[in-house]
């Protein structure tokens, strides 16, 4: 990564912490734009360059760290299993949700306060999800490629949801780690219905 590259991302991530925080301390609603800009040190002009919406700003780590997680998928070897794939996505995501507990959590919570973070948060998990299938997809043959790669990513976003969801439900305290790898060994056990092919 070059400098200038370095530079840039250590700006866009200052941002989004930046307002993550006055998000927390004033609420959504009442925090501005040129705000967010006078406490990051930046003119609101920069803000918008990496973050066109107030909804983008919430998710501007929760982004990163998704495109993070593509692209260590992407480096991997091309015989790299897809199992092996999908672990290295949910262990990459663990990771960086670790990395900054708080910053997650705070996000999630004002995706619950507000409908149009909601709404930005589902269009953004599932432009991702479709990106992922889409990888998955090319490391795979037969015809049916693309429905298998879309059953595995879903059931691996899956694990991970729920267990995020217990997670934040307890305000960060459990172990965010045992909590996905303990839902993963659940569904590798018999323990999980599925629908009956029964008709």
């Amino acid at each position: 990564m070059t400098l200038r590259a370095t530079k840039m991302e250590r700006t866009r991530d200052l941002i989004a912490e930046t307002a993550l925080t006055l998000f927390q301390e004033q609420g959504y609603a009442d925090t501005t734009v040129e705000q967010i800009a006078a406490a990051a040190e930046v003119g609101a002009r920069t803000v918008y360059r990496y973050y066109p919406t107030k909804e983008a700003l919430v998710f501007g780590l929760y982004a990163r760290m998704l495109d993070t997680a593509r692209q260590e998928l992407r480096a991997l070897p091309d015989d790299t299993s897809v199992p092996d794939l999908l672990r290295a996505v949910l262990d990459s995501i663990v990771r960086s949700h670790l990395d900054k507990p708080d910053q997650m959590l705070a996000a999630f919570a004002l995706a619950q306060q507000t409908r149009s973070v909601m709404a930005y948060l589902t269009h953004l998990l599932f432009t991702w999800r479709q990106e992922l299938v889409h990888d998955v997809a090319a490391r795979l043959d037969g015809r049916s490629a693309d429905l298998v790669a879309g059953l595995a990513v879903e059931q691996t976003a899956t694990v991970f949801t729920l267990a995020f969801r217990k997670w934040a439900d307890g305000g960060g305290r459990s172990d965010l780690r045992k909590l996905t790898y303990t839902t993963l060994k659940l569904l590798h056990s018999d323990a999980v219905p599925l629908p009956s092919l029964r008709r």
